[in-house]
């Protein structure tokens, strides 16, 4: 239910969201609530890919592909993920997540994104994205960038990186 609530919150704000530019970072805030946790106190690991799902939420809403994709009747699946841990998030921690689009190949766009907390790195991730259409079948990545008005950036560390389950740090 606390997921509810967080998602209608990230859809009702969306509106008075900074406009960002399709590769940059954008960040959204957050809080560790108490049904965030496991056992042991701290954020529950399935829990970050729950947080993940909202900072590129938010970095879509401000980059203004979701509604360039939804006008094309086009909608974005999550076709792979990975995270690294390095401390833990524990009850109460505000941390943002910082999200970026680092490039794509022809059908996938690779998403960094990064819990900061207290000036610290908490966790890295990386996600691939592919578009598909609602009338059935693919819409290339590099079709998605050009008709967005923008080039492809096609970073051949990150699709390496991908295949190695390693992570791209922002910058």
């Amino acid at each position: 239910m606390h997921m509810l609530l967080r998602t209608l919150w990230i859809f009702f704000r969306r509106r008075w969201l900074k406009k960002s530019a399709l590769y940059e970072t954008t960040k959204i805030s957050m809080r560790v609530l108490p049904m965030d946790l496991d056992l042991l106190m701290h954020v529950n690991n399935g829990m970050y890919f729950s947080y993940m799902d909202f900072g590129r939420w938010n970095m879509i809403f401000s980059n203004g592909i979701y509604s360039f994709s939804r006008s094309r009747g086009w909608y974005s699946v999550v076709a792979g993920e990975t995270i690294r841990f390095k401390r833990s998030l524990k009850l109460w921690d505000k941390f943002t997540i910082e999200t970026r689009v680092q490039g794509n190949d022809d059908k996938y766009f690779y998403i960094s994104q990064n819990f900061m907390c207290r000036g610290e790195l908490m966790a890295s991730g990386l996600v691939k994205v592919r578009f598909l259409k609602e009338s059935g079948g693919t819409v290339p990545a590099t079709l998605v960038v050009r008709e967005f008005g923008e080039e492809p950036r096609i970073p051949g560390k990150i699709a390496s990186d991908w295949q190695n389950f390693d992570l791209v740090h922002l910058p």
